[in-house]
């Protein structure tokens, strides 16, 4: 009975489990997942710990159908930004966005960003035309938390705001 029970959650995980995963974001190349320049503009490799910066783009990528999870990060990362940069949303300074990476409209920003799944992607515009991305994997480590997780947020956007492109 022991066994049947196990198999049977199994099936299940790995049914459910492809839903926070995406294909479509990989095509075969690799992840790019650290802080870095984009490949058109130059060394791919070196980014600087500071810059000018323009703009802080942030992106929520999640699939059609999204697990707790997924469904929690989007809504704590959308609270935070709301609640913490209302003047930096109204003046362009900061924008927010809940991507699905499934539909065709928004494969440039897939393509660009690169993420793996559902993710929490920090987009960093500099004054030269720089656009450093991130995929943030801290947020998962605080989900459990709202305040925590607001904290961490709000922290990270903070020093992307100033120019700041550390890990925390």
């Amino acid at each position: 009975m022991k066994r049947y029970l196990f198999i049977i959650l199994l099936i299940a995980s790995l049914v459910l489990f492809p839903a926070c995963v995406s294909n479509n974001a990989n095509q075969g190349q690799t992840q790019q997942t650290n802080t870095q320049s984009n490949t058109n503009q130059g060394n791919a490799n070196v980014t600087p710990e500071k810059v000018n910066v323009l703009k802080v783009e942030i992106l929520h990528f999640h699939p059609k159908v999204q697990c707790y999870s997924c469904k929690t990060l989007g809504e704590y990362a959308e609270e935070t930004i709301n609640k913490y940069y209302s003047k930096e949303l109204s003046n362009g300074r900061i924008t927010f966005r809940h991507v699905n990476y499934e539909l065709p409209e928004n494969q440039e920003l897939v393509l660009l960003y690169r993420p793996p799944g559902s993710a929490l992607c920090i987009g960093v515009y500099d004054d030269q035309g720089h656009l450093y991305i991130e995929e943030n994997f801290g947020v998962w480590y605080r989900i459990e938390n709202k305040d925590n997780f607001m904290s961490y947020v709000k922290q990270l956007v903070d020093m992307r705001l100033n120019g700041d492109l550390t890990k925390i």
